[in-house]
């Protein structure tokens, strides 16, 4: 849609053709879309790249629907095309699903087929955050003069996905996931990399209170030490850059010493020195594939496999998803050891748990023990002290105390 005005001739001087709307030369929908895109990328701190490409998903996913199941691009869709990608969202087929390797359980490719951005049916929470996108996308080519009207405007922009603070893992599932990890065989050099490597990412998470998206940006020289004038102390740091952290903010976290034990495992099954160094710039979540482009110095291929490990080749874990799949492998290794003992309970409730969910017992645990709200808040990065309450039961408490002072032995309690 370019909606050019046409060329005219006006006082004997050529007038060249201008658009009608704010957003330039596009020549469809998703360069439309990729405009408004690519200038939310420029907005200023609060949008991330991770907002970006959050944003990109879920245009996948429109762009999907449109191609594939509902043949009407977006600049002309009505309040009925809404109702139906809406109803889609809900309900995905089971065929829509994106196809996955048998073997090694990955997702197939863009160009590859049996392709689709839906890796799973969108849970409620995730249906309302495209609902927002395209609500914002609509919003913003209406305000630039792209179509007259917003299609969705008399559905609102949808809810905001709401902090559930019972997502998490409780201490005895968690030893329950490194249980089965110290249980399975690890005949191979491969095995015993994984191992090592999901332990550290495993424990990072639950103990750092990390995004998913803050721990696989990070390269290994994000660690580093920092002396305490007051106690002469040195502590070992981990800075979450603002160009990976959610609102651009950036955060410095100690690290816990049961982090830098499993970070330097991993890093001696990878072949390196046990702490990092400030000059490292490898990924801090490697895979235990190698790359093929890797030179010598004298700009040489290194061609085996072997030689690629000694030299440290390794590929990174770029992606959430990718990521994902790596946690939720080793909690359905848990989840099927409690099967096997007759807990089917407490089984499916680790295949639910996901690595938000151990962001979550991260801030659960940290204000059960004590830790001041705030404290917690600028640990997670949380702009707003009101996400982190959303954790506690302060609220629930602050009543009790006030009934108990009005009306004592009013309330039920043990």
């Amino acid at each position: 849609m370019t909606d050019l005005v046409p060329v005219s001739v006006q006082n004997g001087r050529l007038v060249t053709a201008t658009h009608a709307h704010g957003l330039g030369p596009v020549a469809d929908d998703w360069q439309a879309a990729q405009v408004w895109l690519d200038a939310i990328a420029t907005r200023g701190r609060k949008n991330s790249a991770e907002t970006v490409a959050t944003y990109g998903y879920h245009l996948d996913k429109v762009r999907w629907f449109c191609e594939n199941v509902h043949p009407v691009s977006p600049s002309r869709w009505t309040m009925q095309d809404v109702d139906a990608f809406c109803k889609y969202l809900a309900d995905v087929p089971e065929d829509a699903i994106c196809a996955r390797d048998p073997l090694t359980g990955a997702f197939a490719s863009r160009h590859d087929p049996g392709y689709s951005p839906f890796r799973k049916q969108p849970a409620v929470s995730s249906q309302a955050d495209i609902k927002r996108f395209a609500h914002a996308m609509f919003r913003a080519w209406r305000d630039m003069g792209y179509i007259h009207i917003n299609p969705m405007a008399l559905h609102g922009a949808g809810t905001m996905r709401k902090i559930n603070p019972e997502r998490a893992v409780s201490i005895d599932l968690y030893d329950m996931v490194f249980e089965a990890m110290d249980a399975e065989e690890k005949r191979t050099f491969t095995a015993r990399q994984l191992a090592a490597r999901d332990r550290f990412i495993l424990i990072a998470l639950r103990e750092l209170g990390l995004r998913a998206s803050e721990l696989i940006k990070a390269s290994m020289s994000a660690f580093y030490k920092l002396s305490d004038p007051q106690d002469k102390r040195t502590y070992w740091v981990m800075r979450i850059g603002e160009e990976t952290s959610k609102g651009r903010k950036e955060r410095k976290l100690p690290v816990p010493k049961v982090v830098m034990d499993a970070l330097g495992v991993y890093r001696e099954a990878f072949g390196m020195d046990t702490e990092p160094s400030s000059v490292e710039e490898i990924s801090l979540i490697l895979s235990v594939k190698t790359d093929r482009s890797k030179a010598h110095a004298s700009g040489r291929l290194i061609k085996d496999v072997e030689s690629r490990r000694f030299f440290q080749a390794w590929l990174p874990v770029t992606t959430r998803h990718g990521l994902y799949h790596i946690v939720k492998g080793r909690l359905e290794k848990a989840a099927k050891i409690l099967d096997e003992i007759g807990e089917p309970e407490r089984a499916a409730h680790l295949r639910r748990a996901s690595t938000h969910w151990l962001r979550h017992t991260f801030a659960k645990a940290a204000l059960l023990t004590g830790q001041d709200v705030r404290t917690v808040a600028a640990w997670l990065g949380h702009s707003d002290l009101a996400t982190t309450m959303i954790y506690t039961e302060q609220e629930a408490l602050d009543l009790i105390r006030a009934s108990n002072d009005s009306r004592p032995g009013f309330l039920a309690a043990e």
